[in-house]
Parts: structure tokens; sequence; C-alpha cells
């Protein structure tokens, strides 16, 4: 539009100059750049009898324009459509192809403080159980921001501190999903994913119970990631982890899982069998089977990596009406005690295995005893501890 605008205005512009009488011995302006003419007249005229010749006193005398080279008519307005076509081109350009123009992208991650998140779904899974999932945005180019978050999720297992803004507490969740889109919505200049929360809530705990009052659409403040446990290190590979969770501790386990499954392979038997494939193991204690978490999700990677995930359920009772789906596996009844332990981890070896756990502080003080709270791991106690593990051979969550 702005360049036939100014094509037209150059037109008019040639037009005014021819059809306007011409001063004699004055150039005949050109648009185009050609080369300068003059008026016939000029070279055919005889000098007298169609103009008087100049004095030299005449000739001596300073222009009216004061010798200023006249501009064509209507090279003002040329410009100006020419500055306004640039600029408009300029701008397109920016919005096209840089996120410059597009308004600041919020709901990012950052571990360096805490970050309002968009809750946009909420699900139930147990009666005191449900399932949160917080909008996560990324820029179309990751700046060092983005950096920072992926050199943490790269490194292991990762959480998030999640605050309770009304009463100014803190909890630290392990998220069981992370996501985000390739592609860019063009409106925002921002690719869009997901954060999902496994939470239980508990009548004293604080931010599980502002976390269950939460509504979609509201905003939950949050900092991280946050390092739980490195397994992406190099130097150190493992060939079998074992896994003691219960409860809403399945969290960091399917994490790990899911990730260290996605990475060594799609389930073949070159992935599965291969000299650093990591053998899984996951020991899952609930109080029933309607209470097993993430069971169908558990499930399907076992059936996909057959050689690499052993899983084994307990139930502290059985179930009085039996699953909506017909499950693969079917859980013993019972709790994650001294002989359910020793039978799980009959094939340690401290040199090349490690055990890891998870779970409400009963059954932690009853496997390997409660993590202390900003201290570390702390002595190890409980089953593992009469079965002779040591404290470099297990994790508490």
């Amino acid at each position: 539009m702005f360049l036939s605008t100014v094509g037209g205005l150059r037109r008019y512009a040639a037009w005014r100059s021819l059809a306007k009488p011409q001063r004699l011995g004055a150039p005949v302006y050109q648009p185009f750049g050609l080369r300068r003419q003059y008026s016939t007249e000029e070279k055919s005229a005889p000098l007298g009898k169609t103009e008087k010749a100049e004095s030299p006193a005449e000739s001596d005398q300073m222009p009216e324009n004061g010798g200023k080279k006249e501009r064509p008519p209507g090279t003002y307005a040329i410009w100006a459509m020419e500055a306004v076509g640039a600029t408009a081109a300029f701008v397109y350009y920016l919005h096209l192809y840089t996120d410059l123009l597009k308004p600041e992208i919020k709901e990012r991650l950052t571990p360096e403080k805490y970050t309002p998140l968009t809750l946009v779904a909420k699900e139930r899974l147990t009666h005191d159980t449900a399932r949160f999932r917080f909008r996560v945005n990324r820029p179309r180019f990751d700046g060092d921001q983005e950096k920072l978050v992926d050199s943490v999720v790269e490194q292991g297992v990762w959480a998030v501190d999640v605050k309770d803004h009304a009463v100014q507490t803190f909890r630290t969740y392990t998220p069981v999903a992370y996501h985000v889109s390739e592609s860019v919505d063009e409106d925002t200049g921002a690719r869009h994913g997901h954060m999902d929360l496994v939470v239980k809530r508990y009548p004293s705990g604080s931010v599980s119970r502002f976390l269950h009052d939460t509504r979609v659409g509201d905003q939950v403040e949050m900092r991280g990631p946050i390092l739980s446990w490195p397994f992406g290190n190099k130097n150190k590979s493992y060939r079998s982890i074992y896994m003691i969770a219960g409860g809403t501790g399945i969290a960091p386990m399917y994490q790990l899982i899911e990730r260290h499954l996605a990475s060594g392979g799609s389930g073949d038997d070159s992935a599965d069998n291969g000299p650093t494939a990591t053998e899984l193991r996951l020991l899952y204690g609930s109080q029933s089977e309607s209470d097993i978490l993430y069971r169908q999700e558990l499930d399907a990677l076992a059936r996909a990596h057959p050689n690499r995930l052993k899983i084994q359920y307990l139930v502290d009772r059985a179930s009085s009406s039996p699953p909506a789906a017909a499950e693969e596996s079917s859980p013993l009844i019972g709790r994650p005690d001294l002989k359910a332990i020793r039978q799980f981890t009959g094939g340690f070896d401290k040199n090349t295995d490690i055990v890891l756990v998870c779970g409400p502080d009963p059954m932690l003080a009853s496997v390997s005893g409660v993590r202390p709270i900003n201290a570390g791991q702390g002595p190890l106690a409980g089953s593992l501890r009469e079965l002779g593990f040591s404290v470099s051979s297990v994790y508490k969550f």
C-alpha cells in the first residue's frame, strides 16, 4: 500500500513539473534521474528578441531565492511517505521476526525468586489427593533464565517451593510432569506449557490446605527448579536403583522413572539391555488399591520396559470392590516392614546400587528414619539400618 502511494505521488510531481510553464533557461525537472535538459526556446531565440540581455550590474545581483536551488513540487510529501513506509516495514519486521514488541512473558520458572503461576486444571485422584496443573511459559528464544532452569532440570530429580502467601510459609513439592510446547504463540511470543503437582490434603498442613482451596484461575507463587537428587552425573552410574515410596511419595520416584526410561531409549532390547542401562525397582505402599496413585501410568511404563522397570505394590487392606479397570499387577497385602524390605532389596550391591525413600513421616520413621528439615539427610534408622545399609547407600527425599 505504501509503495503504491509513493509511486503515485512521484508520477503526480512529474506531471506538475512538465505541465507548469518553465522559466526560460530553467532546468526541466526529470523525476527519475534523467539528464538535465533546457527548453528549446532558449537555444533558438536570438538575443534581444525574446528577452533583454542582462547588464553586468544585473548579473551581479543576488537572486531572489538567495541562490538556493528550488525543489520540485511534492518533494516533502514524497519524503514523508517514504519515511512512513520504511517505519511501517521496520515495525512489521520486528513484530514478525523478534519479540521486542511483544508483552513481557510472565509465569516463567526461576530458582531465584517466587513467581506467580496460574492454576489451569484441578483433578481429584483420591478422596484426599488431587493433581494440580499450573501454566508455565517460556519465550520463543531461551535466555539466561531458561538456561539456568534447564541446567537444574537436566541434573536429576527436581522440586519447587510452593508458598502460602496468606501465612508466608512454603513447602517443597516434586512435580510429576513438566512439559513446554515447541510451538510459539505469535500474539505473545511465548511457548506455553504446564507443570503438575500431586498433593495430599493434611488437616494440619498449611500449604496443602491452601492448595486444595485454590480454584482454577487463581495464582500461586512458586520458586524453582531446586535440585533434589542428581542422577545425571556422568561420573556416577548405578546398576540398580531401589525405590521405596508411600502415598504421594511416588512423585519423585515417578519423575525419576519416566525421565530415566525416556533418556535410555524407547523400550527396545538394545536400549533396555545395554551396558549402561540402569534397572529400576519400585516398592510402592498405599492404604488400599484405590489409593495407588499413577497406577495406570506406572503399569504402562513397566510394559514398555519390562527389563528395566520392576514394580511391586503393597496395600494395608484389601479393596472391598475391585478397580474399575483390570490391572496387570496384583498388590500384596502388607506394609513396607522389615520382611518386605529384606525381600525387596535381596540383590542389593552397595558398590553399584542405591536406595531412595520417600513418603509420609510415619513410613519414613519405620523404613529409614525421618529426614530433618533443612539439616541434610540425618542419621539412618528403621528397617534399612537393621538390614545393614549405610548412610551413603540411602537417600531420603
